[in-house]
């Protein structure tokens, strides 16, 4: 048992080190500054994307879901009104919030990330 979780960690760590340090941070990066906002995901994306496929397949899911999450909150403050849009705002804040630190967790492990909530525009 204790052979088989070491094989599982060898694995995880060797996954790791194919991807360069500095591409695992600047996608860490795409997904963790989508909290404050949409331009800092956007201008990471575009000066790293073509130096590392791993950023630009990142910076692509989090560009995404900034955009997803921006229709997201616009019909939700259109629903304001009738009171709806008020617990649809909640419940994207919190989801926001989540989702963007599992989308750092998961770039910093070297793995990919698809937010679950995001339309995929950006191919």
């Amino acid at each position: 048992m204790a052979e088989a979780n070491q094989n599982s960690q060898d694995a995880g760590s060797a996954e790791q080190d194919e991807i360069p340090k500095e591409a695992r941070d600047m996608a860490m990066l795409c997904h963790l500054l989508g909290i404050v906002g949409f331009f800092a995901p956007l201008v990471i994306w575009l000066n790293e994307k073509e130096r590392h496929k791993f950023v630009n397949e990142h910076g692509r899911a989090a560009m995404n879901y900034q955009i997803s999450i921006i229709i997201y909150y616009v019909a939700s403050w259109m629903l304001c009104f009738i009171i709806v849009g008020i617990f649809m705002l909640i419940a994207l804040v919190i989801m926001h919030i989540i989702f963007v630190i599992m989308g750092t967790v998961k770039a910093s492990k070297g793995k990919l990330w698809r937010y679950p909530i995001a339309i995929r525009f950006l191919k």
